[in-house]
Order: structure tokens, then sequence, then C-alpha cells
């Protein structure tokens, strides 16, 4: 059973480079989760069809799924702050040239998802290269506690970028809500051009990519923790993260909330995801594999009362649940890989993470959104849940059928 078992270490706060890196990138989260609610909210109002939403949410996780292997790859053969940089000046045209498109009226759903999908792939480019930057910023003693307040970032960027989009979009509209994304990523960079990352104390030979590629899958695929881990964050990110990419059809459709409601949901997320980065920058030995399983289960059922509640503030009470749980399967499982990895392979193990945690949310959320169409809403993300939980009680059946078959010495 996997175990983080370090002890609380000194704050990776004290390193003037994590402190640079972490500014830079909370800006940069708070940024990215006003667009995202924003893109969700603009697919649902050109297309009022659960079925786009799903298409505009897949346009932004499927390039981690297609190119993220070979995104690691890179990410561990370049220099990972200036490939940093670079895939955030990219990002940063792509945003005004939304912003451009949609305050000129040149836009429609095929245009925006265009431009998602534009996004996506520079999103899912620089996923493995900002989780192997964090590893060379701090020491090893402190990586859990670092990547733990990177998990409270995002969090609590969630819990704040939507109340910010809510208000943006209803006071000046969605173009606004993507110019501060845009803004963000400047942000990120100038914290980045600041940056001294500590060199790898691995000497590695240089291999043909290709032969690079196939030993990081080889070293994921068949490492057995690190393997089980991988299908828990793909339980979680194809049904419960993929079940609240519908919510822009739940806040209008079935709660009649509208942004508003929207952005409601989506920060009682983000709460409870803050709750579980907290824990995790504190945990001393309780996060295991198990504790993911548990909560890729509770993540299950909680998605199947989202499924079924016609109540709004059921459904928010749910939706913080829910951010509890998926935070702990997402960030515990990237906690858990990351300690057992060493840095020549960081770059080409977290980019199978990004593909399964990032691609698994653009399948469901795909899947979830064509049967959505046909089923309805509701009783197709009961069923998503259902299948969620089902799937975790297999997995842990089966991890303690391997346990009883292992020789007591690896036990």
């Amino acid at each position: 059973m996997a175990t983080y078992t370090g002890t609380p270490a000194k704050s990776p706060f004290r390193t003037r480079n994590f402190l640079s890196y972490f500014a830079g990138c909370s800006i940069s989260l708070l940024g990215l989760w006003v667009y995202w609610v924003a893109l969700g909210w603009f697919a649902w109002q050109l297309s009022k069809s659960e079925l786009w939403v799903g298409i505009v949410a897949f346009t932004q996780f499927a390039p981690a799924v297609l190119f993220g292997p070979v995104f690691g790859v890179l990410a561990d053969r370049f220099d990972r702050r200036a490939a940093s940089m670079l895939i955030n000046s990219l990002s940063v045209i792509n945003m005004f040239v939304l912003v451009l498109l949609t305050n000129l009226g040149y836009i429609d759903i095929r245009v925006l998802a265009l431009l998602a999908l534009m996004q996506g792939i520079l999103d899912g480019a620089h996923a493995p290269v900002r989780m192997s930057i964090v590893p060379n910023l701090v020491r090893r003693e402190q990586l859990q506690s670092a990547i733990a307040w990177t998990s409270i970032a995002f969090n609590l960027s969630r819990f704040v970028g939507p109340a910010i989009a809510g208000f943006v979009i209803a006071i000046w509209g969605v173009a606004t809500a993507f110019l501060i994304n845009g803004i963000s990523y400047i942000a990120y960079i100038a914290a980045m051009a600041i940056l001294r990352l500590n060199p790898s104390s691995a000497k590695r030979e240089r291999k043909h990519p290709w032969v690079e590629l196939v030993d990081g899958a080889r070293y994921a695929f068949t490492h057995q923790t690190i393997r089980s881990l991988l299908l828990l964050a793909a339980m979680g990110s194809v049904f419960g993260r993929g079940a609240l990419e519908m919510l822009p059809a739940f806040a209008d459709a079935v709660y009649a909330r509208g942004a508003a409601g929207l952005a409601i949901m989506t920060s009682a997320i983000g709460g409870g995801a803050v709750i579980t980065g907290f824990a995790l920058s504190r945990s001393t030995g309780w996060l295991t594999a198990r504790a993911i399983r548990y909560a890729v289960f509770a993540a299950g059922l909680l998605t199947v009362l989202l499924g079924t509640t016609g109540d709004f503030r059921l459904a928010v009470g749910i939706a913080a649940f829910m951010g509890v749980a998926l935070s702990l399967s997402g960030v515990g499982s990237q906690i858990l890989i990351q300690g057992l990895v060493d840095d020549e392979l960081r770059g080409r193990v977290s980019s199978f993470w990004g593909m399964i945690a990032f691609g698994g949310t653009s399948l469901g959320s795909l899947v979830i959104g064509a049967a959505a169409n046909f089923w309805g809403l509701q009783p197709t993300v009961a069923l998503a849940g259902a299948l969620c939980a089902v799937i975790a009680i297999g997995s842990g059946w089966h991890a303690r059928t391997q346990r009883e078959k292992a020789p007591k010495t690896l036990r």
C-alpha cells in the first residue's frame, strides 16, 4: 500500500523560488477559473445544448490524452522554465484573439470550440511541465507540502474565480472574463522569469524520444502502486469531474439560477477542495492508496445524489462535498506518485497522470453530455455516479486479492 511517510518539514515558502512560483501560479489559476466558468456558460448560451457543452469541455482536456505523453517527454528533455514561459506566451495570444472575436461578434459555438481546443492543446503541453517544476523548487522533504499548497492555490481559485466570473459576466460580459485570463498568464510569465530551478541530481542518457516515451509508459503502468493510483484518478475524472462539467446546464435548466447559480455551485466545489488541500499540506501519514479509493467511492455516491435532487441548496452542499472527495483523489494520487518517481522520469510519469486526470474529464464530459441529450441530464449523471462507486468497490476487492496472493515478505 502506498503511503506518504514524510514528516512535517520547514515551510516551502521559506524558499524564494517557491514563493515566486506560488504567487504567479495563484494569479494564473484565478484567471483560469474565471475563463473556465465563462467558457462553459458562453457555450451553453450559444447552443443551449448539453452535447455542445460537453464538446467544448472535451476540447479543453482531450489534448492531454492525445499528446500528453509526448509533452511529458519534452518536459524531461528541455528547460522546463523556458518551456513554461513559451507556452504561456502563446496562451496570451490565444486569449486576446478570443476576446477580439467575442467583442466583434464574429463567434459561434464552432469557433468557440476551435479556440477552446487551441487553448486545450497549450494547457495540455503545460501540465507536465508545471507538475515537474515543483520538485525542482524545494527539497524532497518539502515536496508534499509544496504540492498540497499548489493544490490549495488551485482550489482557492476555484472558490473565488467563479464568484468573480459571475460578477464580471453579469456586468461586463464574457469577453472581459476572457481578458482577465489573458492578463493572468502575463503575471505567471513574470514570476517564471525570476525563477532559478534546482538542478536535477540524476544523470541520464539521452535517448530517442520514442524510446523515452516507451520507458515512461512501461514504468508508469508496470509499477503496481502507480498503476492503481492512475486507475483511481481516471475513475474520479471520468465520472465525477465529467459530471461536474455539466454544471452550466444544471444551473440554468435544472435549477433556473443562471450564471449566478453556476458561480455558487462551482465556488462550493472549490471551498470543499480547499479543505482537502489544507489537510494534505499538514499530512503526516494518513494519505494512502486506500484513502484515495474511499474518496473515489464517495465521489460516486455524491454524483448519484446530484443526479437525483431538484433542490438547489442541497445541490450546493453536494457540490462542496464532491470538491473534498475529488480533490483528495486527484491531488492525493499526484502527491503519492510524485514521491515515488525519480526526477529523470517525472515529466513523463506526470504526463500520464495528466493524460488520465484531464483526459478522463474530457471523455466523461463528452459521453455524459451526449447521453444527456437522449436520456436527460439528471438520470445520466446519476448513472455515471453509480458506475464510479461500483468500480471503486471492484478496485478495492482486486487490491485485496493481490495482497493476499503476495508473499508475506512483500505485503
